[in-house]
């Protein structure tokens, strides 16, 4: 069964925090989590974990974005504008391999596209993202990876994953257009992912109140702390 959580209007610091709230939460270890980001407030980014915080900072202001934090998993910066942004959390076991699930997951949502009259490609490049190179940290959609989708020879799907224990948390973003609340476009991600897991269910849930104060507060504490921001 896979869960598809409804998701508070938070920002991009609430963001975060829940999907590491969700990721750890003990009542729900056994669940395989959807979620899709209901966003707040105007243009926003994320950047990932490994990122450095000075480079990232100064492609920001040139931008005129405020809101942006380290996000939880890796990859690169991500802006948060128009995109359909998404989490999912499932029990992974054995050795982590980062591309075989892009692979398998990617090519999972890329069928669900093209059955919906949407051409989609795989970006087949063999090397895998580099943080930062030359210490100049990178946009994710303008340099692609192996497992990431292209339309029209351009990005517009990718994600970047954690594993926590025997849980992994991906965040992924869908860059098309009119991709935030297309509900269309959330069906056919969240049945990819049910079928990624062999074919589960889909059942949508409201989030308990108390994991979203937990996020809000986590937010608080450490999304919105310069020491998250600017760890490295």
């Amino acid at each position: 069964m896979v869960k598809i959580l409804s998701s508070p209007r938070f920002d991009v610091f609430a963001q975060m925090a829940l999907d590491e709230v969700l990721v750890g939460e003990e009542s729900l270890k056994t669940e395989d989590l959807c979620r899709f980001f209901n966003w707040s407030g105007g243009v926003c980014a994320t950047f990932g974990y490994a990122q450095f915080y000075q480079s990232c900072k100064a492609q920001f202001e040139a931008l005129g974005i405020t809101e942006y934090t380290r996000r939880p998993t890796g990859g690169g910066i991500v802006l948060h504008k128009d995109d359909l942004t998404f989490s999912l959390i499932f029990n992974y076991g054995g050795v982590l391999n980062v591309r075989q699930i892009y692979d398998k997951l990617h090519g999972l949502i890329r069928e669900g596209f093209e059955r919906s009259g949407i051409k989609v490609d795989s970006y087949g490049a063999q090397s895998d993202y580099r943080p930062a190179p030359g210490g100049v940290s990178a946009s994710c959609f303008t340099n692609p990876v192996g497992g990431d989708l292209m339309a029209g020879g351009r990005k517009i799907l990718g994600g970047a994953m954690r594993r926590y224990g025997g849980r992994i948390l991906y965040q992924g973003s869908l860059q098309y257009k009119d991709a935030r609340g297309n509900g269309g476009f959330e069906d056919i991600i969240a049945r990819a992912f049910a079928e990624f897991l062999g074919g589960a269910d889909l059942r949508k849930t409201d989030l308990p109140p108390d994991i979203v104060k937990e996020a809000e507060s986590l937010a608080l504490g450490r999304y919105r702390t310069q020491s998250w921001i600017g760890k490295f």
